[in-house]
């Protein structure tokens, strides 16, 4: 316990001295003990020992200087005003000479600097001095404050305003809790309480420690109160600050006199983190493993310290667990695995393993494949077979975005950096797949601005935001897929050839199904469920033969037809693929009336939105018809087919067309 001497001149004014003690010890409360000494009372040469010499005035430490021996240990006391008595005074009349009475001349002259200190300079104080109470010298003066001396008021006096005991300043305490190392949570609690009850003139002061208090409570909650084991040390690795997951672990006492850290840490373990350099390490304590990662604390080019951090093995997995659920709640993971991919066929068998031998490399992936055959199922699979399964795996489009857009998406963008802009910014589909996987589909139509982007990610493994000046470090698996053949399309000056090497590190095929056939009833019997007893052995025998050109897309939308009117559509169940006449003609129609409404100077309408609108319509055509109705719409001239975003759009003689049909 901490002994903390008050110093006065003498007993005189017995009450205010046991109020300013009770003040201390409601303060420090048992920390401390708190004593009065009288310098009156005390011989010429007496010594007196103490852990804080409070005094009441400067000009009394000259008097204390034959008493104690270390003065770093003497505190002058400061006073303040209850606040709830200043809002009284404010309320005076301006210019009005107000008397500031006080037991002594000092504490008279201290009360009314105060007053001035605190900014109200609307109102004359006049100090109190007895000597001069003479000739009516102040009798003019109708109105006084006095901080509970009302037997020393002159007794002309009109009004007294009783200030009570003025309090003790709080950065009296502050400093008397610094020096005597007394930062308990309740110490710092009585001090903000006390802050918030007096006014004094030094708000920088209280401005700073209350800064400085809730950034050392933030800071205790976030690095104190981690689950993770702090360390800190110096160069030569004595302790500088533990935390109390590393208190625990090594069983680290506040006590400890000599700092080095083999004090508590084994000599075993001491060794292996403080003569190896390394950033991560697994090491058993106490029966347990713990990753521990080391880095040095760099001033310029010369290291003073070293960071240590311990993760318990359970506590890593955890993290795991939360991770991957909130990947899951974003949409952020990949639900497929190569176990959920039906087949038989070796062609299938073949795709599938030398997918995995992929998956457990770090190297891009391009997976080319027809529309519908599951490129991005096998992405997925990937995604879950590699070391990254339980990080993020993120997926776009690319075609189905406007240059502009999918750039902002895959790269994000600073607030502000282009109309329409968030104001907070926006981090982009590579960030937040760093350390995971991101697969960009239909990588053949993205423009030519986005391929020279990508290529530099690729390079560098770095990304800019839009509107940025800053360059971050990402790492990032990228697995590409597309339905074009992208050698054609650097021969034809549509793709770069820097890109296409870049991006076809291990290609891997996905066969059309038509191609793996003896997969073809096994899908059905999946899609179809208990239904699949249904399917007539001559459905069976035409559903063979057919070619399958939306591959197992096709197959899983003829199966949900099925499901629904109990037949396959038209088409599948006869050996060629050729749409009746009577009804192609009413088809085409509806098709050209859709893609006219949608054709404006710039944009048409793809594949996929001509079904959507049909199905609007209540008109049921599986994707393969209508590949083949707009290949003859084509054929005839009514529509221009054009690749990526342009879609079908309708020509002029189209127009005619449906004008007289």
């Amino acid at each position: 316990m901490k002994t903390i001497l008050m110093i006065y001149n003498n007993r005189e004014n017995w009450n205010v001295i046991e109020y300013l003690k009770r003040c201390v010890e409601s303060i420090f409360e048992n920390y401390v003990q708190v004593e009065n000494v009288f310098l009156t009372e005390l011989g010429e040469h007496e010594m007196i020992e103490g852990d804080i010499y409070l005094v009441l005035y400067e000009h009394m430490i000259y008097i204390l200087k034959k008493h104690i021996t270390d003065f770093d240990k003497v505190v002058v006391m400061t006073r303040g005003i209850n606040k709830k008595f200043v809002n009284e005074i404010r309320k005076v009349a301006d210019n009005t000479d107000i008397l500031v009475v006080n037991d002594s001349y000092e504490s008279t002259i201290q009360t009314t600097n105060t007053f001035y200190e605190l900014g109200i300079s609307n109102i004359n104080f006049i100090p109190y001095e007895k000597r001069l109470d003479v000739n009516n010298f102040y009798n003019d003066i109708k109105i006084a404050i006095t901080p509970d001396e009302m037997n020393l008021i002159p007794p002309h006096i009109e009004k007294v305003i009783n200030i009570g005991y003025r309090e003790i300043g709080y950065d009296t305490t502050i400093r008397i809790m610094q020096k005597l190392r007394l930062g308990h949570k309740s110490v710092n609690r009585n001090i903000i309480k006390n802050m918030n009850d007096i006014v004094e003139p030094n708000a920088v002061f209280k401005s700073n420690y209350l800064n400085s208090y809730l950034k050392g409570e933030m800071l205790d909650k976030m690095i104190f109160n981690s689950y993770e084991g702090i360390l800190l040390t110096d160069s030569s690795y004595n302790l500088v600050y533990s935390n109390e997951k590393l208190n625990r672990i090594f069983n680290v006492y506040d006590d400890y006199t000599d700092k080095s850290i083999d004090n508590f840490v084994e000599g075993e373990i001491c060794n292996l983190i403080c003569c190896a350099d390394f950033k991560s390490k697994l090491i058993k304590i106490n029966e347990e493993n713990y990753a521990v990662e080391k880095s040095p604390v760099m001033l310029m080019d010369h290291a003073i310290g070293y960071n240590f951090i311990f993760r318990h093995e359970k506590d890593i997995r955890d993290l795991e667990i939360n991770l991957k659920n909130n990947l899951v709640k974003k949409g952020l993971f990949a639900k497929y695995s190569f176990e959920k991919i039906i087949h038989k066929s070796n062609a299938m068998m073949h795709c599938i393993s030398l997918s995995k031998k992929a998956a457990l490399t770090n190297f891009t992936i391009l997976i080319q494949g027809e529309s519908g055959t599951g490129k991005e199922l096998m992405a997925q699979s990937i995604h879950n077979f590699s070391d990254r399964k339980e990080m993020p795996f993120v997926a776009i489009n690319c075609a189905s975005l406007p240059e502009s857009l999918l750039e902002s998406q895959l790269f994000g963008y600073e607030g502000g950096s282009f109309t329409g802009a968030s104001k907070n910014g926006k981090i982009g589909l590579f960030e937040q797949a760093n350390t995971g996987t991101l697969f960009l589909d239909e990588i053949g139509d993205i423009s030519p601005n986005v391929q020279s982007q990508l290529l530099r990610v690729i390079q560098e493994k770095q990304i800019m935001r839009i509107g940025s000046d800053r360059v971050i470090n990402i790492d990032v698996r990228i697995i590409v897929a597309t339905n074009k053949n992208l050698e054609e399309e650097v021969h034809k000056g549509n793709f770069r050839s820097d890109l296409f090497y870049r991006l076809n590190v291990i290609p891997i095929k996905i066969p059309p199904l038509r191609e793996r056939k003896e997969d073809i009833f096994l899908l059905l019997k999946y899609f179809l469920g208990s239904n699949y007893s249904k399917v007539t052995d001559e459905e069976k025998t035409s559903i063979m033969e057919y070619s399958w050109p939306g591959n197992v897309r096709e197959l899983e939308s003829a199966a949900n037809y099925f499901m629904t009117l109990e037949e396959f559509p038209k088409g599948i169940t006869k050996s060629e693929t050729k749409i009746a006449p009577k009804e192609s003609k009413a088809d085409e129609i509806e098709i050209l009336k859709i893609i006219s409404k949608n054709t404006d100077d710039f944009h048409g309408i793809g594949r996929t939105g001509i079904i959507y609108y049909l199905k609007e319509r209540g008109i049921r055509i599986s994707d393969a018809r209508t590949r083949v109705i707009l290949e003859s719409l084509s054929q005839n001239g009514f529509i221009e087919i054009r690749k990526g975003r342009s879609g079908n759009r309708i020509t002029e003689k189209g127009m005619n067309f449906l004008n007289m049909a």
